[in-house]
């Protein structure tokens, strides 16, 4: 049961690197896995790949007018089964996300535990809902962190029958999202937060453009500063885009793409080659903010790619970013 982040030093760039694979549709897993085997043993060969991120796939509606689904809704694979398929191939770290506030508290505290001693998953990145406007049955993230960290790592239940039991070890991510800057409460404040109920890193909405990104690095270090708190790693969300579906797509999930970013990438011959350089950029700017800053952030990337037709643009974005000097 690894914890991903034990054995890394992440004041490097090298090794800083989590992959994201979706899991199958059901009914499709047989041909998929074959299709993911052959392509993370590329991947292993040419990143030093930290971990594999699988996200929880839920049907959600579309974030913005401009946004379009690929193809419609199908339930998937659940991460923690694929990972124990893909575990028997890959000997690595792997991380999976879960929709914290879905089910009831109990039935979380249940899943955490099961996902733990059973399927031997320590890494788990717990997502919110889709729209605060939701009242959904389940704990918030930050009740869900305490969950973790305050409870069933120290062998104790929050709910349930308030026995002791087996003492877990879970390493918990959270969810930030650079464009999400609010009067009320701004997403630095909603990271603090995070981090002082027990979340140890986070994975970014995929970004497309650096003034957010360097704003809320920025921000987000006075804050760590001003309240004395370890800062907890950040891994930086990019992903390589061919088409112009794939721009579609990122906007119905919310992705923030500047009409100026579209069109660079959509209007040159390659671009797919385009948004790997222009992600290039992004990073080297976001490294050299972080550089300057009082309280700097231990940094990696997360590799999200768009279906299969993606997965090779995927490894040479990975590989590019990873060439990248501190």
């Amino acid at each position: 049961m690894s914890n991903f982040l034990d054995n890394n030093d992440f004041s490097e760039v090298s090794n800083n690197t989590l992959f994201e694979v979706v899991p199958p549709v059901k009914g499709e897993k047989e041909e998929r896995f074959k299709r993911h085997c052959d392509y993370l043993n590329e991947l292993f060969e040419r990143v030093p790949a930290t971990a594999l991120n699988l996200p929880e796939i839920n049907k959600e509606s579309s974030k913005s007018s401009k946004g379009k689904r690929r193809n419609p809704y199908k339930e998937r694979v659940s991460p923690r089964r694929y990972v124990r398929e893909l575990s028997k191939k890959f000997d690595t770290n792997y991380v999976i996300n879960r929709m914290i506030v879905k089910e009831a508290g109990y039935d979380q505290e249940e899943w955490l535990l099961e996902t733990y001693h059973n399927y031997e998953i320590s890494n788990v990145i717990l997502v919110g809902g889709e729209s605060s406007k939701i009242h959904y049955p389940g704990p918030s993230v930050t009740e869900g962190n305490m969950l973790s960290k305050e409870y069933l790592n120290q062998g104790k239940r929050e709910y349930g029958s308030g026995q002791d039991i087996k003492s877990t070890n879970l390493n918990i991510g959270n969810i930030c999202i650079p464009t999400r800057r609010r009067n009320d409460l701004d997403e630095p404040d909603r990271m603090i937060n995070k981090v002082k109920s027990g979340a140890d890193f986070f994975t970014t909405q995929i970004i497309t453009e650096s003034e957010y990104a360097g704003s809320l690095l920025s921000d987000f270090s006075s804050i760590l500063n001003e309240y004395e708190v370890e800062p907890p790693i950040l891994f930086w969300s990019f992903t390589p885009i061919s088409e112009q579906k794939d721009i579609d797509f990122l906007r119905y999930l919310g992705v923030y793409i500047p009409d100026d970013v579209e069109n660079k990438i959509m209007s040159s011959p390659d671009p797919a080659q385009e948004s790997i350089e222009w992600a290039i950029l992004i990073w080297e700017k976001l490294q050299e903010i972080n550089e300057g800053l009082h309280c700097p952030i231990p940094m990696g990337i997360n590799i999200s790619v768009m279906g299969l037709r993606n997965f090779q643009n995927g490894i040479e974005l990975a590989e590019s970013l990873n060439m990248v000097e501190a």
